[in-house]
Parts: C-alpha cells; sequence; structure tokens
C-alpha cells in the first residue's frame, strides 16, 4: 500500500502560494500572490508566470533535486530569486531596481503539478 501514496514532485512545473509579503520600509502583510514555474515553449525553457505574464527563469539547482532554486529578470526593473524547500515552504524575493533600490520578499509554499 506504501508504494501506491504519491512522492512529491521534484521539477517542474511548481504551483506556489504565497501568504505573507514583507518589506524593510513596510514590515510584513498578508498576501494572496500565486505563481507557476513551467516550460512555456517548445525549447523547455522555464518561466515564472503569473497574472501579469511569463517571465524567463534559469534553474540554479540540479534538476530533479530539492532545494530548487529559480532566478531571473522578470521585467524591466525587476528581478526574482525563487527557492523551494524539501517540504515544500518557499521563499521568493523581487529586486525592483528602476529608481530606488528595494526588495519584497514572499513566504509560502509549493507543489509539484504532475
Amino acid at each position: 500500500c506504501l508504494g501506491l501514496l504519491a512522492l512529491p514532485a521534484l521539477a517542474e512545473p511548481w504551483d506556489c502560494r504565497f501568504t505573507a509579503e514583507c518589506t524593510l520600509a513596510e514590515g510584513c502583510m498578508e498576501t494572496g500572490l500565486t505563481l507557476r514555474i513551467i516550460a512555456a515553449d517548445h525549447a523547455g525553457d522555464l518561466f515564472v508566470s503569473t497574472v501579469t505574464g511569463d517571465s524567463p527563469v534559469l534553474r540554479l539547482t540540479a534538476q530533479g533535486a530539492l532545494p530548487a532554486s529559480y532566478a531571473g529578470a522578470a521585467r524591466e526593473g525587476m528581478a526574482e530569486l525563487l527557492t523551494i524547500e524539501t517540504d515544500s515552504t518557499a521563499l521568493m524575493t523581487v529586486h525592483l531596481f528602476d529608481g530606488a533600490a528595494s526588495a519584497i520578499t514572499y513566504f509560502g509554499t509549493c507543489e509539484g503539478l504532475t
């Protein structure tokens, strides 16, 4: 029976939900940010997909292993770093550098999609 239990996915795609957003100026507050890490093209390139669009990312860690880390330049003036831990908790930092530099850190979880 134990062999029938589904094991967590260790690679893309990921479905992530963040419940806390923190900034230096305002501290932490609740949020409902969702995103996916997907291979959205035929070349297998990876993207962060949100309601505002898809942004290319690179996987910084070995395929099929956790923790998994991804980094990319989302849009002009913004860069992202996402790490998914072995227990599915996730941490994402968004760096804003268009004007005064700042950062937003998100805390949540990511689940592998099959």
